[in-house]
């Protein structure tokens, strides 16, 4: 029988046939406490949500409106309406305010069968069902998200030409086509104008419906490589577009021919070329598909038909942006519209930012392969992402959709399975997230027939954190820190300025001056965008050549007499990889890949740690464990300093990995650097074991006036998870892992130790029947 020791109780727990495996069930809790009670239910009583003119949402009443959610997608949606209660009283109890109905156009969903001869009728049964999770999700105090086009598969039977070419979402069709503009339309009417049986309110009307987003993954930058295989008589249209557009411009050929100029020897618009017979090339944005002349690929890149082509075909996402924006407004739509296309592009999200009411994305801290010559084995990076502070890292990729200071929406994040370094990405998100002041992130995703139907369903999976322990067991409480802003936004906002020659350059990426989004809030204008005010705001203005000197200058300018005196200079930031925030409550030691977080209310450390060495997290808080990679998060829920804290939580997470899971080094020449080369199935294993060395945790106490560090708790574990709850000194203790001794020092704290009433598992977490025998450690 395992023996968990606490204080001078131990509390024993029965004997798992795996120790070193979770017990996991369907859907566990993300932790101890209970926060539905945060939520204001039924949603929408505080109006329609609104834009306010400091760049962030409000309610009508003028209040601060902040989301943190998650996404259902697709199939996942198609549940019975018991299931749907489950899943929503899941998050309620997770304080989740948010949740995005994603990919509901997908292939098996709204739409129809995949075999249905049109995708113009709704599915009875699945329309039901969102229905059902739309008041659903309202009656528990949480609000929805919804996006039009996704997934979407146009069919012959719609009236689509050479529908059977086109891509689902008909990537980058449905940005210009006109037909398909208004099937799209036709689309939104349907769906946002019925009325929902349960609620008995048009999804237009009913103010649970929070924000709604036009297109997913879109636009004409995403894939440029598309544009070279563009179906008829799209691929004419759009040249024909094209063609217009530059006499518009150019008056005549000649004129068009001089401003180009060009690429060596050769004319940059070429002799077969003419814009009064609609046959000029648009530039070439990606790499050649196909044979193709090198003079006619040259040409195609000439730096001024690169400008002009950007430009015309960003001109055409504003319009139909606008368009679809306008037509949704026309429809009754009160809330916030976006459309979601690539952050890293800069004239892209430029687009959407010049004509939506805020910017939507995501960040991915993993990257996955494939390979035909290896087909059904997938490829993973599998590195820690606090190792990473290039522009592709959390803060600058998703920093870099703020502009015209719109509100921020991260709408998909994560580290997915099988990352083993996955536990640090909660505290990043969550730090970042904060640093930046966003308005909304959605963690991507949840996964729920296939986590209530079979056995593959309590097996860890990609996009899927239902059942993850390093994962979902700190989403909750990292939702409450960014909801309470535990965390300071940045003290100073550096904002990118940009030209318009700057604006339409080809390639035109994020960079390294990005990276200032490490340390310091990041905005970005468009020419001639009216500029809302900053009490700290330094405009830089963009440019490639000098742009990591251009960082090193401003991040010096923005450094604080205290980091000053600390000789943080910029220097130190570029080059040993040790950013901190301006406010000086999160670093970032990316050389080690770990992360800490200190304010009043919260400590975090994330990462790889040093087994045995002392952490000191500042004001009384140290920390000190065997496990070499997880993340300890010690929150006050109370809102109090953390010596002051009558309600504190303290959670423990470090890996986890399915029974049988092989994930190896891939050969030579493939796609990306680790192969799974077997999933591995349920149960889930956080590999927690008995260990010589404690993990141990000091915490703040108030003597004679001065904080000190004071014993809080010794756990003899390595890896696993585990979480203490202490409210108005009574406390309770879960951990994963039996036959593991534990000293919490109650006595010396003033609390009193309780079994918890929640269920046997949390995330993993397995809690103890109580037997008092006296034995202590």
């Amino acid at each position: 029988m395992g023996v968990f020791l606490i204080g001078l109780t131990t509390l024993s727990a029965k004997a798992a046939p795996d120790p070193n495996a979770a017990i996991v069930e369907k859907l566990p809790d993300s932790c101890l406490p209970d926060f539905s009670d945060t939520l204001e239910a039924p949603a929408g009583q505080r109006g329609f949500l609104t834009v306010g003119g400091d760049g962030h949402f409000r309610w009508k009443d003028g209040q601060r409106a902040r989301f943190w959610g998650i996404n259902v997608s697709s199939t996942r949606l198609n549940i019975p309406h018991e299931q749907i209660e489950q899943v929503v009283r899941k998050f309620a109890r997770a304080g989740l305010n948010l949740v995005r109905l994603e990919a509901i156009d997908n292939r098996n969903c709204l739409l129809g069968s995949t075999d249905a001869p049109d995708s113009r009728q709704f599915d009875a049964q699945y329309l039901d069902r969102i229905d059902y999770w739309m008041d659903a999700l309202r009656r528990h105090g949480i609000y929805y998200y919804l996006d039009l086009l996704d997934f979407r598969t146009f069919k012959t039977g719609d009236g689509v030409l050479n529908a059977e070419k086109l891509d689902r979402g008909a990537r980058p069709y449905a940005v210009f086509d006109r037909y398909l503009i208004e099937l799209q339309k036709e689309y939104a009417t349907h769906l946002l104008t019925h009325r929902n049986p349960y609620s008995g309110l048009r999804p237009v009307d009913d103010p649970a419906l929070a924000l709604v987003e036009i297109c997913n993954e879109h636009g004409f930058f995403l894939y440029p490589e598309k544009l070279e295989s563009l179906a008829e008589p799209y691929r004419s249209d759009l040249r024909a577009r094209w063609s217009r557009w530059l006499l518009a411009r150019y008056r005549t050929r000649e004129r068009l021919a001089a401003a180009w100029g060009k690429v060596g020897s050769f004319p940059a618009l070429r002799a077969d070329e003419d814009p009064d017979k609609q046959s000029v090339d648009l530039p070439l944005l990606a790499g050649a598909s196909g044979p193709m002349d090198a003079s006619v690929a040259d040409t195609r890149r000439a730096p001024k038909r690169l400008r002009d082509g950007v430009e015309f075909l960003a001109g055409l996402q504003r319009a139909y942006f606008r368009e679809m924006r306008g037509y949704l407004r026309g429809l009754g739509l009160k809330v916030p519209v976006t459309a979601v296309v690539s952050s890293d592009v800069i004239p892209d999200v430029a687009s959407v930012a010049q004509e939506c009411d805020f910017t939507s994305e995501n960040w991915y801290g993993e990257s996955i392969s494939g390979d035909p010559r290896q087909p059904g084995i997938r490829f993973y990076a599998n590195r820690n992402p606090l190792r990473d502070d290039s522009a592709d890292g959390f803060a600058p990729y998703t920093a870099a959709l703020r502009w015209n200071n719109k509100p921020v929406v991260i709408r998909e994040w994560a580290t997915n399975w099988p990352n083993r370094w996955r536990a640090g990405s909660v505290p990043e998100a969550l730090a970042y997230a904060a640093l930046q002041d966003f308005d909304a992130m959605l963690l991507f995703g949840y996964q729920t027939n296939r986590a209530l139907n079979g056995a593959e369903a309590e097996a860890l999976n990609d996009y899927a954190f239902q059942n993850d322990p390093p994962v979902w067991g700190l989403v909750a409480l990292a939702g409450q820190a960014f909801l309470k802003q535990a965390i300071r936004p940045a003290a100073r906002t550096v904002t990118l300025a940009y030209t318009t020659e700057r604006l339409f350059a080809w390639p035109n990426q994020i960079g390294d001056l990005h990276r200032a989004a490490w340390s310091v809030r990041l905005n970005s204008v468009t020419p001639g965008a009216a500029r809302r005010g900053h009490s700290a705001d330094r405009r830089t203005p963009t440019g490639t050549a000098r742009d990591l000197q251009t960082l090193r200058g401003l991040l010096k300018s923005t450094n604080t007499k205290k980091r000053q005196k600390r000789n943080d200079s910029a220097r130190s930031f570029v080059e040993t990889g040790v950013w901190r925030s301006d406010t000086g409550q999160i670093t970032r030691w990316t050389r080690e890949g770990r992360l800490e977080v200190r304010t009043p209310t919260l400590r975090m450390l994330a990462g790889e740690f040093t087994p045995g060495r002392v952490y000191d997290l500042g004001g009384g808080c140290r920390f000190s464990t065997p496990t070499p990679v997880g993340a300890l998060l010690v929150f006050a829920l109370d809102g109090r300093a953390l010596e002051h804290s009558r309600h504190l939580v303290v959670k423990m997470v470090s890996r986890a990995e399915n029974t049988g899971q092989v994930l190896a080094k891939a050969p030579p020449g493939s796609p990306n650097v680790w192969a799974l080369r077997a999933p591995g199935k349920a149960p889930i294993r956080t590999f927690g074991r008995a260990s010589a060395q404690p993990t141990r945790l000091w915490l703040p106490t108030v003597e004679k006036g001065k904080l000190v560090a004071k014993p809080a708790l010794a756990l003899w574990m390595q890896d696993g998870t585990w979480e203490v709850e202490v409210r108005d000194g009574r406390a309770a203790f879960a951990c994963d892992t039996p036959d593991i001794q534990t000293k919490l020092s109650a006595e010396e704290r003033g609390w009193r130790w309780e079994q918890a009433s929640v269920s046997p598992a949390s995330s993993g977490l397995a809690l103890p029947e109580a037997k008092t025998t006296g034995r202590q450690r």
